[in-house]
C-alpha cells in the first residue's frame, strides 16, 4: 500500500486517528483543536475530521500542514517511511506478499577516477556544457574516467545513505559506448539526495535529466536503463511507497511515451501524473539548456495530468464535437441521409453503427433495402450485399429496375449504370450459408481496399448461426457482438435482416420484441426499420362493376408499404411511420400516391425509352 492510498485509509477515520496522535487535543464541531504538533495546550493546530477535506491539518502558529501521514511524522519524528510502517500497523493493514527468493547482487568497488570538479577534464566540460553547474554535478557526485583516448563520465548510483550500489560509464564522445557495473542491483539514479520527508518526486529517463531537474529545484530520480527495462522497479518498489505525486518525465518520442505508459501502470495510476514537453522540446535538459529555470518546470508540472486508461475520458473534451451535431459544419450534418425517392430529414445512416430490418416474410424488406442501398450510393456511399438466398444476377437485375425507373432498360442505360455503380456496389458472391467470420473478414478488406462504409446481411438466417437447439441463444448473442465490434472498429454501418416470430395474421408490422431468436439482436441495434406490405388486390376490376371500379380505384389511395422506424439510439426521432406507395414493374418505392416511376440513375433523353422514367 503506498503512501496515497494509506493516507486515504487514515482520511476515513480522521477523528480516530486525530486522537491517536494528538491525545491532548478536544473534537470542536468537524474539526479536532490541539495547541500543536508537541501535544501543548491551545487550538493552533486544527484537523479536519469529515468532509471532503477530512485528514487535512494546519498548525497555524508554526506554518506547517499536510495530511495525516505529514502529521504522523510531525509528531512522532522518524522518517516518513517510519511514519507508513507506524500507520499501517494502526489501521491492521498486512500486506501478504508471495514468498520470493531475493536476487543476489553483486556490490562493486566505487569506479576509480577523480570527482569531475577536482579538475578541468573533458567531463567536467562535456558536463557544463550540457547546462550543469559545478554545484549539480558535485552534489550527484559524477566521476571522470580516462582510459587511453577514451572520456567517461561515470554516474555513481548511491542508496540513500551514500553505499555505491551501481553505476553507469558513459562515453562523453560515443553514445553508444555506454555500460553498468556487472551484475550489480538495477535501481533508481540519486537516492541519496532526496529528502527522507519528500511526498513528491520526478522519475527522468537519464541521468543528466535528473541532474537539470535538481538543479532548477525539482526532486529527481532516473531510471538505470533507459524507457524499455523496469527491473529497477522491484530493488526501489519499498522506497517508492512513500510517494504520493510521481512525476513521471520521460522523453516525449515513441519509446518514451511507451515506456511511461509502463511504469505509470505498475506504480499506480491514482499517484502518477505524466509531464509532457512542448515541441520541439524533448527533454528535460534539452528544456534547461533553453535557459528554462524553475518556473518554466513548474509551468509544465501545473499541465501534467494522472495518465487516466484510456476508456476514461473527460466529457468536457466532447463538448466540441457535441456542438458540431447540433449545429454541423456547412449546417448539414455530413451524415447519409435514408433517401428512396427523397431524402427523408428525420434518419440517417451514422457510421459505427448496425442497423436491423425485420418483417414479416414477403413484405418485401430486400426490395426496400436495396432502394435504399442506391440511396446511399447517390450520396456518394459504397456498399457491399451479401444475400444467401438471391444469386447476383438477379440482386442486379433488381437494381437495374430501380436505379432506371424503366422495366425494359436499353443496353445502352445499362452500360451507364454499369459504370454508375462501378467503386460504389460489391456482392458478397455466394448462394447459401455463409460463415459470419469469413463475411466480416471480407467486409473489413473492402472498407480498408475500397472504402466501402456500408454492410448488408441478408439475413441472420443465413449465416452459420443457429436458429434454434441446445446453445442457439448464446451462439447469436456473440454473432451480434461480433457484428456490433466490426462496426465499431472499422467505423462502417452494418445492416441485418432478422425475421419476426410467426404472428396470427399479417395486420400488424412487427417491433423490437417479436424479433426471433435472442433479444441480443433487436438490443444490441442502434436503429430498427419494420417493413410491412398492405393486402390488395392486385388485378383491376371489370369495369362493368361500377361499385368495384370504386373500391378498387379508393384502395389505390391507401400505401402499399410502411417504412416504420422502431429504434434509434442516437437520432432526435425515436418512432416514425412513412407511408410507401410500390411500383411492381420497376419495383420502386414512392413516397407519394403519385406512381410514376423514377430515374435514379442519370441519362440523356435522347437514349431513353421514351416516357418511362421521368430523372429524380
Amino acid at each position: 500500500m503506498n503512501a496515497k492510498e494509506l493516507s486515504q485509509r487514515l482520511a476515513a477515520d480522521a477523528e480516530g486517528v486525530a486522537a491517536y496522535l494528538l491525545p491532548g487535543g478536544k473534537r470542536r464541531g468537524h474539526e479536532w483543536k490541539a495547541g500543536n504538533v508537541h501535544g501543548d495546550e491551545g487550538e493552533s493546530l486544527s484537523v479536519c475530521i469529515s468532509g471532503a477535506k477530512a485528514g487535512v491539518w494546519k498548525d497555524f502558529a508554526a506554518d506547517q500542514g499536510g495530511d495525516l501521514l505529514d502529521l504522523w511524522v510531525a509528531v512522532r519524528g522518524g522518517s516518513l517511511a517510519e511514519a507508513i510502517d507506524d500507520a499501517k500497523a494502526y489501521l491492521g493493514v498486512v500486506e501478504a506478499m508471495p514468498h520470493r527468493e531475493a536476487k543476489a547482487y553483486r556490490t562493486p568497488e566505487k569506479p576509480r577516477g577523480k570527482l569531475a570538479v577536482t579538475g578541468q577534464g573533458r567531463a567536467l566540460q562535456w558536463l557544463k556544457s550540457r547546462g550543469l553547474t559545478d554545484q549539480t554535478i558535485e552534489a550527484f557526485k559524477v566521476v571522470e574516467q580516462v582510459r587511453g583516448e577514451r572520456v567517461y563520465a561515470v554516474f555513481p548510483y548511491l542508496s540513500e545513505s551514500g553505499e555505491y550500489i551501481n553505476g553507469k560509464y558513459r562515453n562523453i564522445d560515443d553514445k553508444r559506448d555506454m555500460r553498468q557495473e556487472k551484475e550489480a542491483m538495477p535501481c533508481l539514479f540519486g537516492w541519496h539526495l532526496i529528502d527522507p520527508k519528500a511526498r513528491t518526486v520526478a522519475i527522468t529517463e537519464g541521468e543528466i535529466d535528473a541532474m537539470s531537474l535538481h538543479q532548477v529545484g525539482v526532486t529527481a530520480l532516473s531510471v538505470n536503463q533507459g524507457a524499455g527495462n523496469h527491473q529497477w522497479i522491484e530493488n526501489d518498489w519499498e522506497r517508492l511507497e512513500r510517494f504520493s505525486d510521481i512525476l513521471v518525465f520521460f522523453d516525449c518520442d515513441e519509446p518514451g511515451e511507451k515506456g511511461a505508459r509502463e511504469i505509470i501502470t505498475r506504480l499506480g495510476p491514482e499517484r502518477c501524473r505524466r509531464v509532457r514537453f512542448e515541441a520541439p522540446i524533448k527533454d528535460a535538459n534539452e528544456l534547461l539548456m533553453t535557459g528554462a529555470e524553475h518556473a518554466d518546470f513548474d509551468y509544465l508540472i501545473q499541465r501534467s495530468a494522472p495518465l487516466d486508461p484510456e476508456e476514461l475520458c473527460g466529457a468536457d473534451t466532447f463538448v466540441d464535437q457535441a456542438m458540431d451535431l447540433i449545429n454541423p459544419p456547412g449546417g448539414r450534418s455530413p451524415h447519409p441521409r435514408l433517401a428512396l425517392d427523397q431524402q427523408f430529414d428525420w434518419f440517417e445512416f451514422r457510421p459505427a453503427e448496425y442497423t436491423l430490418w425485420s418483417g414479416i416474410n414477403g413484405h418485401g424488406k430486400s426490395g426496400l433495402i436495396s432502394q435504399v442501398m442506391l440511396g446511399l450510393m447517390a450520396q456518394g456511399e459504397g456498399v457491399v450485399i451479401f444475400s444467401g438466398e438471391m444469386p447476383p444476377p438477379r440482386q442486379v437485375q433488381r437494381m437495374l429496375l430501380q436505379a432506371t425507373g424503366t422495366p425494359r432498360p436499353t443496353r445502352a442505360y445499362a452500360e451507364v449504370v454499369k459504370m454508375w455503380l462501378k467503386e460504389k456496389a460489391w456482392i458478397f458472391n455466394l448462394v447459401g450459408t455463409a460463415k459470419l467470420d469469413r463475411l466480416l473478414e471480407v467486409f473489413e478488406y473492402a472498407a480498408r481496399r475500397y472504402g466501402a462504409g456500408h454492410f448488408v446481411i441478408d439475413s441472420l438466417m443465413m449465416l452459420d448461426v443457429p436458429e434454434d437447439g441446445p446453445g442457439a441463444i448464446s451462439l447469436q448473442k456473440q454473432a451480434i457482438q461480433k457484428i456490433v465490434a466490426f462496426s465499431r472498429r472499422t467505423r462502417t454501418h452494418i445492416h441485418l435482416v432478422a425475421h419476426p416470430r410467426k404472428a396470427a395474421d399479417e395486420s400488424k408490422e412487427p417491433g423490437k420484441l417479436d424479433v426471433a431468436g435472442s433479444g441480443k439482436i433487436s438490443d444490441g441495434a442502434d436503429n430498427m426499420f419494420s417493413v410491412w406490405k398492405a393486402k390488395k388486390d392486385e388485378a383491376p376490376p371489370n369495369s362493368s362493376e361500377p361499385d368495384a371500379v370504386a373500391r378498387y380505384e379508393e384502395q389505390r389511395k391507401k400505401p402499399d408499404a410502411k417504412l416504420i422506424l422502431k429504434k434509434q439510439r442516437n437520432g432526435m426521432v425515436q418512432e416514425y411511420t412513412q407511408n410507401l406507395w410500390f411500383n411492381k414493374e420497376t419495383m420502386q418505392y414512392r413516397s407519394s400516391i403519385r406512381q410514376q416511376p423514377l430515374s435514379l440513375v442519370p441519362f440523356s433523353q435522347e437514349d431513353r425509352d421514351v416516357g418511362l422514367a421521368p430523372t429524380l
